[in-house]
């Protein structure tokens, strides 16, 4: 969502969620005025007011008539899409939404994927077995796979036939965006997730339910802890500059 606004009113949406992490906001404050606020982050009235309406769009702040600004909900106990939107600002996550979204990734695609071995159709197998061989090419011209391996993941998620669980686990998979371009810029990363898809479309292919489970634990385990560690590099790295 946050790649659809201007950059001002970007900006503006950004700071004003920083403003009520900042001040520790809870469910039911009143915020400051449009014109407070336009003023306290040096922005026109106008992009504030834009700012603000795609909040209230997210159930985050909701605007009273002659009453005010307020906090609809806490941040944290926003939907998914609010999720997204903080990772498109650039706003970090603590240490246990971090920790939930990766448990939640194993439960909902381990499931998915599980259905998706019963019910995958020939159709199905015929998009995997394409989008597997343009992922295995795109590495091999030392290409940045990103938004190829989105594409891969909720295509298996697709294969399972329940269009709730794709809808689920989209804003999952979009929340790591900026992550998985630094991600994905190791050579060894690439070619090791080749592998891995390499394997999650044996096991549909075969049928083997078992086996896609344990793949997809350890798949989004094994890159959580990788993306921790980009985390740590990039926090140490911020410290000594």
């Amino acid at each position: 969502m946050a790649s659809q606004l201007s950059s001002e009113t970007s900006a503006t949406v950004r700071k004003t969620l920083e403003f009520v992490q900042h001040h520790r906001l809870a469910k039911g404050d009143r915020l400051p005025s449009e014109r407070e606020l336009s003023e306290r982050f040096g922005v026109a009235r106008g992009s504030v007011r834009e700012a603000l309406a795609v909040l209230d769009a997210m159930r985050i702040t909701e605007r009273k008539p002659k009453s005010g600004i307020f906090l609809r909900n806490a941040i944290e106990d926003g939907g998914l899409d609010a999720l997204v939107l903080q990772a498109d600002l650039g706003l970090t996550f603590d240490p246990q939404v971090t920790r939930d979204v990766t448990e939640a990734r194993i439960i909902c695609e381990g499931q998915a994927l599980q259905l998706a071995c019963r019910r995958r159709t020939e159709a199905d197998l015929v998009k995997l077995h394409g989008l597997l061989d343009a992922y295995a090419a795109m590495i091999e011209a030392d290409g940045h796979p990103a938004d190829a391996d989105v594409d891969f993941h909720l295509a298996m998620v697709a294969a399972s036939q329940n269009r709730i669980l794709v809808r689920t686990l989209t804003p999952l998979m979009l929340m790591s965006r900026r992550w998985r371009q630094r991600y994905f810029e190791s050579d060894a990363i690439r070619r090791r997730s080749l592998d891995d898809h390499r394997a999650f479309v044996a096991a549909i292919e075969a049928r083997d339910e078992a086996a896609v489970a344990t793949l997809v634990r350890q798949h989004v385990q094994t890159a959580a802890t990788d993306v921790r560690a980009l985390a740590e590099q990039g926090a140490a790295s911020s410290d000594t500059t």
